[in-house]
């Protein structure tokens, strides 16, 4: 009997057991479980433990703005095989021609000034090719350099000079008691001189140039003014000895005529001087 109770009680231990096994091993696995999901919002607030975040401010954005595009610098355009060509011969010669007529055209356009400033005293009209020469400058150069207004002073001064030799010339004629026809004779006689002076100039510079730059500058400038001087006194002398004049009387009237000559072509020179400075001023920036 006993036998059989121990036989049931290890036959209710046995299966006792493997139902236990069983039910462990039915349950879920731990490993493949998923972890729950915690909600921030759910988890309570223990006190005044919580910080509260700040709310952030909107950011204004500003409007995207096109950077300017870089300058694009165009590139010569080169051969096929990278090499510049130089300029031919006859792009070389024409170039060095222009270069030179523009430097020989400068050197006249500055001689032509102290020539006029000379020819003044000869009594040439110095002032007038001062500003024709002025003019000629300024057509070439946009008339800027010497601009209209220069121009139109030049105008006033060059009238002004003539006036003034005409003016003072005919005051030595009256002086000296000769007429007004005495006064052009005197300035027929005065331009020949000058004239033939201006002939005879080159070959004594030339002879005065051995004796150094001085000698040159001297044989140049008194020969057309001494010869002019004397054709002035001789053409007055000579009218008026035809008119019934004695020798005194014609000799008197002939140096009155003459000295008036001479007094109106200096007053026109120094005036064509200064129109030559006021024009190398005005066009300075343009010669150098």
């Amino acid at each position: 009997m006993s036998a059989r109770i121990r036989a049931a009680d290890l036959t209710l231990l046995v299966l006792t057991i493997v139902l236990v096994a069983l039910v462990s091993g039915c349950g879920p696995d731990p490993a493949e479980t998923p972890a729950a999901e915690v909600n921030v919002d759910e988890v309570p607030i223990i006190g005044n433990t919580s910080i509260e975040q700040p709310a952030e401010e909107p950011v204004e954005e500003e409007p995207a703005t096109e950077a300017p595009a870089p300058p694009t610098i165009e590139e010569p355009v080169l051969p096929e095989d990278g090499r510049v060509e130089p300029p031919s011969a006859v792009a070389r010669i024409a170039g060095g021609l222009r270069a030179v007529g523009v430097f020989l055209a400068k050197l006249l356009f500055v001689l032509v000034l102290p020539a006029a400033v000379a020819g003044s005293l000869l009594g040439m009209p110095g002032g007038l090719l001062v500003l024709a020469d002025a003019i000629v400058f300024a057509a070439f150069h946009g008339w800027a350099a010497p601009p209209w207004w220069v121009l139109l002073i030049l105008l006033v001064i060059a009238v002004g000079g003539e006036t003034a030799e005409h003016l003072l010339s005919f005051a030595g004629v009256k002086q000296s008691g000769a007429s007004n026809s005495t006064g052009i004779w005197t300035m027929v006689g005065g331009f020949t001189g000058a004239m033939l002076g201006g002939l005879l100039a080159p070959l004594l510079a030339t002879i005065g140039a051995l004796a150094g730059p001085v000698g040159w500058v001297i044989l140049s400038i008194v020969p057309p003014i001494g010869l002019g001087l004397t054709g002035g006194f001789l053409g007055g002398y000579y009218y008026e000895l035809r008119r019934g004049k004695t020798p005194e009387e014609a000799k008197t009237a002939g140096w009155g005529a003459m000295l008036g000559r001479l007094a109106g072509s200096f007053a026109k020179a120094l005036l064509a001087a200064v129109m030559a400075a006021i024009v190398l001023l005005s066009t300075w920036g343009e010669l150098f």
